[in-house]
């Protein structure tokens, strides 16, 4: 902290470890974590119009690269022990990141990434310029219109495969009707004709004269006293 005109003006980081926010005696997995969770906040894709962001992650990156190997490391701790401290990593970091920023801001239809030593670290990922972004941006739309067009048409083939499915439904439902009908009308037919010819039947045999004639008695078999 520095006081200046009746105003407190907070000073910059001295060293590495206070830009990173480590002790000096923190391992390289602290130095690592510690990094990695700055790197978030001043990436430069949160703000890419903002020189000042880019810069500080500038610094940020080669303070890593110099406290996470261990021969780097050591070489500076001895600066830090020795009558001339090193330099602040603003100063040493501020001309690169000033140059980077204003080709940054210069040819931005050539973007080239800043700070190569820090995406080198990731063999397999490349950071985005800002015509890349454009163009992902771009692509991003184009597949999400065609997954709405997918949507839609397998909404289409939906709706008209369950009407066909109600139609073939609604034929094999009419066709059972007319198939119980006509075995229910043929059935009662048959029950009507079965009926008739028996009632003809017993009509015949109630108006069919005895065996003997009618108006002859049965000859008497009986002896006269």
């Amino acid at each position: 902290m520095l006081k200046k005109g009746g105003m407190i003006c907070r000073s910059g980081p001295r060293n590495y470890y206070e830009l990173l926010g480590v002790h000096p005696g923190a391992s390289t997995e602290e130095v690592k974590r510690a990094f990695f969770s700055k790197s978030k906040e001043l990436h430069p894709d949160r703000d890419p119009g903002n020189p000042a962001l880019h810069s500080r992650f500038v610094e940020l990156s080669e303070a890593y690269q110099v406290l996470s190997r261990e021969q780097s490391r050591r070489s500076y701790d001895h600066q830090l022990s020795s009558a001339s401290p090193p330099k602040p990593p603003a100063t040493a970091a501020h001309a690169r990141s000033a140059h980077q920023a204003h080709k940054y801001q210069a040819h931005s239809g050539s973007w080239e990434p800043p700070n190569a030593q820090y995406w080198a670290q990731f063999p397999g990922v490349r950071p985005q310029g800002p015509e890349s972004r454009k163009q992902q941006h771009k692509q991003n739309q184009r597949v999400l219109g065609y997954c709405l067009l997918i949507m839609l048409a397998g909404m289409g083939l939906h709706y008209v495969a369950f009407r066909k499915l109600e139609q073939i439904h609604r034929s094999f439902m009419d066709e059972k009707d007319r198939v119980i009908t006509a075995i229910y009308n043929d059935t009662r037919a048959r029950a009507r004709a079965n009926r008739a010819r028996l009632l003809e039947k017993l009509q015949g045999q109630q108006l069919q004269p005895p065996p003997g004639g009618p108006g002859i008695a049965p000859p008497n078999t009986g002896t006269r006293p």
